[in-house]
């Protein structure tokens, strides 16, 4: 017996229909409860790593190291890099100084500007220079360590990645926009990782149009694009051989890193009125300030 019994001739039709249209419901409701979880996967970052940038603190010790390079060091380079050939910051004019709102001094100081992406080798090469010049005048609390794109020339280059710098300094403020960085999901553009303000905007507008990478800004008053020396003096060298090469002077390694570094110290001492003086009155500086002629352009 069935419970519709008493139903006409149709009856068993029309609970046929009925029985389709219950299953058609729960195909519905199933397939939608599928779609959720797969957007709730995608936008969980922990569900999927491959596109998620991860940030990796460099080592405390690694950075003490390069704050703490004997000035003898830095003095015995100079400017002299008889290895590898070092490209100069380009002084420019007709831009206003570039300067930062007043800070705990009182004073409003003069903005160091690096425009970078992780992948890039260059951007990497250029790190160290940049991280031992601004350790010059200042103190890092945090900076990441990377490692440039697997899929770009000189892949696996050790660097720094200035994403979530934190950086302190009594003579300068430091701006730094980290715009992509080494993760690649699609093979078609590395992702996004920091957008520049306004300001930061426009010198890359004016200095650097094609948006290469990276973009070193002092000011409004030196600017060089692209990496001082080529990236292929610190291929297949880990960071901590780099870090220990830079103790001896007659080093290439050492010759290019500190003579790039000379030359940002000399270019940021033009700006903070050779400020600290224990810094731009080193020799290494003034050779490099000599060879900028940067004091006639400051």
């Amino acid at each position: 017996m069935h419970d519709h019994a008493p139903h006409t001739a149709a009856g068993p039709h029309l609970h046929q229909i009925r029985r389709l249209y219950v299953a058609l419901g729960l195909i519905v409701v199933a397939l939608v409860l599928l779609g959720a979880l797969i957007v709730i996967r995608q936008h969980d970052p922990a569900a999927d790593t491959s596109t998620t940038e991860t940030f990796n603190p460099a080592p405390g010790s690694l950075i003490s190291s390069l704050a703490q390079i004997p000035p003898s060091v830095a003095n015995a380079v100079g400017v002299d890099t008889p290895t590898y050939p070092v490209s100069p910051l380009t002084p420019v004019s007709g831009h206003p100084l570039w300067l930062a709102a007043a800070g705990a001094h009182g004073s409003a100081l003069p903005v160091v500007f690096t425009y970078g992406a992780e992948f890039s080798p260059y951007a990497g090469a250029e790190s160290w220079p940049l991280v031992i010049a601004l350790s010059r005048f200042g103190t890092f609390t945090q900076v990441g360590q990377v490692q440039s794109s697997g899929t770009e020339a000189f892949s696996g280059l050790s660097g720094f990645t200035f994403w979530r710098v934190a950086y302190t300094s009594r003579w300068i403020t430091l701006e730094a926009v980290e715009r992509y960085g080494t993760v690649d999901p699609t093979g078609a553009r590395f992702v996004s990782l920091e957008h520049p303000d306004s300001a930061e905007a426009a010198a890359v507008a004016v200095f650097d149009p094609s948006s290469s990478f990276p973009l070193l800004d002092v000011a409004n008053r030196f600017v060089r694009n692209g990496s001082s020396f080529t990236p292929a003096v610190l291929a297949g060298l880990s960071a901590s051989q780099i870090a220990g090469d830079l103790m001896y002077p007659t080093n290439p390694v050492t010759q290019a890193l500190e003579t790039a570094a000379n030359e940002i110290t000399a270019a940021i001492c033009a700006q903070t009125d050779q400020h600290p003086g224990a810094v731009c009155s080193a020799h290494g500086v003034v050779a490099a300030d000599a060879k900028l002629g940067i004091r006639l352009v400051g």
